[in-house]
């Protein structure tokens, strides 16, 4: 039976602290030991256990071939930014090969990867804009780190930035769908994850992902936990979901104010109306009654006389 994990230290940043979360949550989703990951990706166990202990920032090399190890397919750029949050709120301290025991096996990064590195340009060319919340607050972050009047740069948790700046439901919908993108996952592998809470079928996952609706509290709990997130990170996501359906309460209440102004703004009018036109009803009203009065009785009593 392997040994469980040492507790991170808390005393790190919490860039580093996300890292070495990330990589422990993708090694156990993978099924691998620490001593299966070693053989696989090249490196030696006390290198592998050292890169998810939290204390020091592993090298780049390291954390890329941890990640392949894992089966892992999807934007290798992720880790890379959150490799140099890491490495920046450390405040340049380094990750030597004699600190973490990257020495003691060959490095086998160049052959786990998938894809050769792009030549360089000829011509200078203009960057793709960023599509989506996420990529939006990922781009301006990166604006801060290359602007040197910037001091100090906060935490990259790129996520959590976007959640703060959620204000729809689809904003929160497009980071669910975001997420699931970064962890690699199928919406038959978030299927098969939500059993151990709740079994939700995949059409459910797809109506939930497709739509425009706020996902209850019960069903956000078991998306996270199918998407491997520690129960500490998940708090920002129910804040968030929190805080916009308050705000949408608060909307709806407007609206039926507002509505319940004009209808009474109407009665009003109507009633304004209704008098004004009952005057001259009551005067023609008064006059048909007078004519009769008048004029029935007298043609009764024989007033007219026809000559004989």
């Amino acid at each position: 039976m392997a040994r469980p994990e040492k507790e991170i230290p808390t005393d790190v940043p919490l860039s580093l602290k996300s890292l070495a979360i990330d990589m422990r949550t993708l090694r156990k989703d993978s099924n691998l030991t620490i001593s299966q990951l070693a053989k696989v990706s090249g490196y030696s166990t006390a290198a592998i256990s050292g890169a998810t202990a939290g204390k020091k920032v592993p090298s780049l090399e390291l954390v890329e071939a941890f990640v392949m190890g894992c089966g892992y397919t999807g934007d290798m750029e992720r880790w890379r930014r959150a490799h140099r949050a890491a490495r920046r709120d450390m405040k340049g301290t380094s990750s030597s090969s004699e600190d973490t025991g990257e020495h003691q096996l060959p490095r086998l990064t160049a052959l786990l990867r998938r894809t050769p590195e792009p030549a360089p340009p000829s011509a200078p060319a203009v960057p793709p804009q960023p599509v989506g919340l996420l990529s939006l607050v990922q781009e301006a972050r990166e604006c801060e780190r290359r602007d040197k009047r910037v001091s100090s740069v906060t935490s990259a948790d790129h996520m959590h930035t976007a959640l703060a700046l959620c204000t729809t439901p689809e904003d929160v919908i497009e980071l669910m769908n975001e997420l699931v993108t970064d962890k690699g996952l199928s919406i038959q592998e978030l299927e098969a994850r939500s059993r151990k809470h709740y079994h939700i079928s995949d059409t459910t996952f797809t109506q939930v992902l497709g739509g425009t609706q706020l996902p209850t509290v019960e069903w956000l709990y078991i998306f996270l936990s199918a998407c491997g997130l520690e129960e500490e990170r998940t708090v920002m996501w129910h804040f968030t979901v929190t805080r916009i359906r308050i705000s949408l309460m608060r909307q709806a209440q407007r609206e039926v104010f507002k509505k319940s102004r004009r209808r009474r703004r109407e009665l009003r009018d109507m009633i304004t109306v209704i008098r004004q036109k009952k005057s001259h009803l009551y005067y023609v009203a008064m006059a048909v009654t007078v004519w009769t009065v008048i004029t029935i009785p007298l043609a009764f009593k024989g007033v007219v006389v026809l000559p004989r």
